[in-house]
């Protein structure tokens, strides 16, 4: 048995502690003679113990030593590598110091250098500008002092001129006084003689000045005798020759019968300039020649211009020969006098209504011939609607009638410019005062027909491509409804198709526009807007830009992809036009349809017919606009009255200036002229303020027709120069009681302000503000994009306070909104925006003077005509120079005009700054 062994038995209590030792006490108390046992065991033991903690403490000691000693080498290693990146940090954060410092000392030497150069800049540019003021200055003090010297020697030539003129009549006076005095004696002796020949040379005078009343009498009776058989009225109500090559649209429009008129009257004059000759012996005779040459003159020409009156061409043609004839015989007579004497005195009072006598009859010589060749081309043009000559319009080429009149154009040309010269000569003080506004008439209006002449001769190879010369061309028509507005003009609703080829029309049709709308192919995503009536885009929405041009060519390509040929060139007319061939042709009955059209009811009944009537097992609504077109035409081509043929012509050259008509073409000179002339629709330039209101119908129904519309422009100019303008669109909606329920809808208008780029929108009110989805998934269903719509898109900006869409288009800023108009009722909309510009910014030599306003408000194509108010207020110390229109209404510190938005306006304003 072990001796730390306890037998469990031998105890009451078991000999362990708490913790489950051995407890000696207990032990000892059982066994007390063991007790040294113990104490040399337990000895013993903690010796041995004591040996163990020894050792382990000696090798814990060794450890510690060993680890201590690796920590010091470690540390110490490390405190080095520390020391050796300090340094290095040390280093590179010196070296990094002196790179900033010198790139601190480059930069500052930098900027210094750039400080230098743009002071050295801004010095040279100062100088530059004050070399270029002090430039200005001095060409325009050269200038007025060249225009000065120009003056002073002009009035010096002139000053020469008459002292040589004078000095000549001194001459010629006392040669004719030395003259007079040798030859007294000789008049002495044959004065009985002398008496007798003046006695005969004033009874010849006599007789010939009783002819020419009897020819003036004459030609009296015959105008009288023509007025009975062609009427009375006013020769300017008829047919002008500038209407058909006029180069602008002027508020005077040259008339050949007015102005021949006029000049025969000035021609009449050399009654008076001959008054003056009759202090030479043979001067009686040639007074009396010269005006029975100049009343048979003037009889030739009124009676040439009746018979142009009754498209007598033949006898035109032989009475314009014959005042020809009548004018270079007066001619002839005045040169018996001796040309060098005539024009020397025309500079000397009373004896210079010779030169202005003789200029007069030569003027009248190169009218005639004129006339003769401007008589031809009325001849060959009215071979077209003459079915009684024989010869067919068919048979007749247009470009054979242009090659025609380029030559007969030419010729008047010449003598026109001829007649020019002679015009000028004549001395507005040598007539009568009664005749002098009227000789003013004729010299203002004679250089604008010799301008239009021009215009026609420089551009005929144009007028030639255009009618085929160069290959077959094709015209796109397009019929635009006013009464459901749209950006050109008008929902197109038909078109047309005209095939010209060496100037004949070979094909021309019209047919609805739906027939090639349903041939097209191609998935084209439409303009938001249209995406509410319409999935995809085609032809008859193709007109949707404000700029004709581009719309234009939309169409163009519309039509080609529908199968249809390529255009070259776009022509768009409205209903408003039919309306004013209507006014001159009268009713036209169409039995078909048992109707009878005229300008009154035309839209109505001819919407009538398209909406309601037409044969639906036919299904061609558009079918009596195809059946009506001809047969104007022909009512118009087939008069033979000349003043029906002037009424056309005006009511076509209305129709371009109020834009019913719009003219496109893909040939760029072509275009380039109908720019010029105003015909093209596109959105204009302007330099300062512009604004144009562009309203698109879209599921509106025909309401336009119905719709009153105002438009207030009321541009502020503040005192810092910068403009604010308020815009004040009001529509009216007439409609509600009307017996068409198309013209009873709400007007759903998709209104576009179009004004200057860069303007900032401040409020706007009396808009609908919505929001709309795309009907389709044009992505996934791969729909094409146009490039113009998706630039115009994706520049688009919704302002937050108005829901107005903003964006650029045609170098212009517009604002977009829907406005809804039910009927009898009115809608006000106000747009409040800043322009992109400011007034008295530009000065010379710090002084700031002078400065203008100015406003191109642009109407719509198509429209009726808007009424449109423009109003300007200024600051009080801006007073007005000079204002256009001088319609103006003055009121406090502002100028108010009214118009109608027929055509477009242009307002401007100078201001002085006080």
């Amino acid at each position: 048995m072990s001796k730390n062994r306890i037998i469990p038995q031998m105890f009451d209590v078991r000999p362990v502690d708490e913790t489950g030792d051995l407890d000696w006490k207990k032990i000892k108390s059982v066994c007390p003679e063991k007790n040294d046992f113990r104490k040399n065991v337990l000895k013993k033991k903690e010796e041995t113990k004591r040996q163990k903690e020894q050792q382990r403490f000696l090798q814990l000691e060794q450890q510690n030593i060993f680890f201590e000693k690796n920590e010091i080498a470690r540390r110490k290693q490390e405190e080095q590598l520390k020391i050796e990146n300090q340094r290095r940090e040390a280093e590179f954060l010196a070296a990094k110091l002196m790179e900033e410092q010198k790139r601190t000392l480059i930069l500052e030497n930098e900027k210094k250098r750039l400080e230098r150069q743009q002071q050295a800049v801004m010095e040279k540019i100062h100088k530059i500008h004050k070399g270029k003021e002090q430039e200005i200055i001095a060409q325009k003090r050269i200038k007025t002092i060249e225009k000065e010297e120009s003056i002073r020697i002009q009035a010096l030539k002139q000053q020469e001129e008459l002292k040589r003129a004078a000095e000549f009549n001194r001459k010629q006076s006392q040669a004719y006084q030395e003259f007079v005095l040798e030859e007294k004696r000789k008049r002495e002796l044959l004065q009985a003689q002398w008496l007798e020949n003046e006695l005969r040379a004033e009874a010849k005078a006599r007789l010939e000045q009783e002819l020419v009343a009897k020819k003036i009498a004459k030609a009296k009776k015959r105008e009288n005798l023509r007025k009975k058989i062609f009427g009375s009225k006013n020769s300017q109500d008829y047919f002008s020759f500038n209407d058909l090559f006029s180069k602008n649209r002027l508020p005077f429009q040259f008339n050949i019968n007015k102005s021949l008129g006029t000049f025969a009257l000035v021609s009449m004059f050399v009654f008076v300039g001959i008054g003056g000759i009759t202090y030479v012996s043979k001067g009686a005779g040639i007074k009396g020649r010269v005006l029975a040459s100049s009343a048979d003159g003037l009889a030739n020409l009124n009676s040439a211009i009746g018979e142009i009156k009754n498209q007598n061409f033949e006898n035109s043609s032989n009475h314009f020969s014959e005042a020809y004839a009548n004018f270079s015989n007066g001619a002839d007579e005045l040169d018996t006098m001796g040309g060098i004497l005539i024009d020397a005195t025309r500079f000397v009072p009373f004896v210079s209504k010779i030169s202005s006598g003789k200029n007069a009859v030569e003027a009248g010589k190169h009218f005639s011939a004129a006339g003769k060749s401007i008589n031809e081309v009325a001849r060959i043009s009215s071979q077209f609607k003459n079915t009684e000559s024989g010869v067919s319009s068919k048979d007749i080429s247009l470009l054979d009638v242009l090659e025609n009149a380029k030559q007969n154009i030419a010729k008047a040309k010449i003598e026109l410019d001829a007649a020019q010269q002679n015009i000028d000569r004549i001395s507005i003080d040598d007539l009568p005062v009664d005749k002098q506004q009227k000789f003013l008439l004729l010299k203002q209006s004679l250089p604008e027909l010799r301008s239009s002449l021009d215009f026609f001769l420089n551009n005929s190879q144009i007028f030639v491509d255009l009618l085929g010369g160069n290959g077959p061309r094709k015209y796109l028509f397009l019929f635009q409804n006013n009464s459901e507005m749209r950006a050109t003009g008008g929902f197109i609703g038909s078109y047309g198709l005209i095939d010209i080829a060496n100037g004949h029309v070979k094909k021309f049709f019209i047919d609805g526009i739906f027939n090639p709308d349903g041939q097209l192919r191609d998935k084209i995503v439409p303009p938001a807007p249209i995406q509410k009536i319409s999935a995809n885009w085609s032809m008859h929405d193709s007109n949707w830009f404000a700029d004709f041009p581009l719309s234009a060519k939309k169409s163009i390509s519309f039509y080609e992809k529908t199968g249809g040929p390529t255009a070259d060139g776009v022509i768009t007319l409205t209903p408003t036009m039919m309306q004013k061939l209507l006014e001159i042709t009268g009713p036209i009955e169409m039995p078909e349809y048992d109707v009878t059209l005229n300008s009154e009811n035309f839209v109505e009944l001819t919407q009538n017919e398209v909406e309601v009537e037409y044969d639906k097992q036919e299904n061609k609504p558009k079918k009596i606009l195809s059946d009506l077109a001809p047969m104007v035409l022909e009512k118009l081509l087939s008069s033979k009255n000349i003043e029906t043929i002037s009424k056309t012509a005006a009511a076509l050259l209305e129709g371009l200036e109020e834009k019913h008509i719009l003219l496109y073409s893909e040939n760029v000179q072509l275009q380039k002229i109908i720019s010029q002339q105003g015909w093209s629709g596109e959105v204009l330039d302007a330099s300062r303020d512009y604004v144009s209101v562009i309203n698109t119908n879209i599921n509106g129904y025909k309401t336009d027709a119905m719709i009153e519309e105002t438009i207030l422009h009321q541009a502020e100019i503040q005192e810092d120069g910068s403009i604010i303008d308020t815009l004040t669109i009001t529509r009216k909606h007439n409609g509600g009681n009307s017996d068409y329920e198309w013209f009873n809808k709400v007007n759903a208008d998709y209104l576009r302000v179009y004004v200057p780029n860069g303007s900032k929108l401040l409020e706007v009110s009396g808009q609908t503000r919505e929001t709309s989805k795309p009907p389709l998934d044009y992505d996934a269903l791969d729909f094409k994009r146009d490039i113009d719509v998706q630039n115009q898109e994706n520049s688009m900006i919704i302002d937050q306070s108005s829901g107005t869409r903003i964006y650029q288009e045609s170098e212009k800023t517009v604002f977009a909104n829907w406005v809804y108009v039910s009927p009898q009722e009115t809608v006000t909309v106000v747009y409040k925006y800043l322009l992109p510009f400011k007034l008295f910014q530009v000065s010379v030599k710090d002084k700031q003077e002078i400065d203008s306003y100015s406003l191109v408000a642009q109407k719509q194509s198509g429209s009726i005509g808007s009424k449109f108010v423009s109003q300007v207020l200024y600051p009080k110390n801006y007073s007005v120079k000079w204002n256009f229109p001088v319609e103006f209404e003055k009121n406090n510190n502002g100028l108010k005009v009214e118009s109608t938005l027929k055509t477009d306006r242009y307002v401007a304003l100078l201001f002085e700054k006080r």
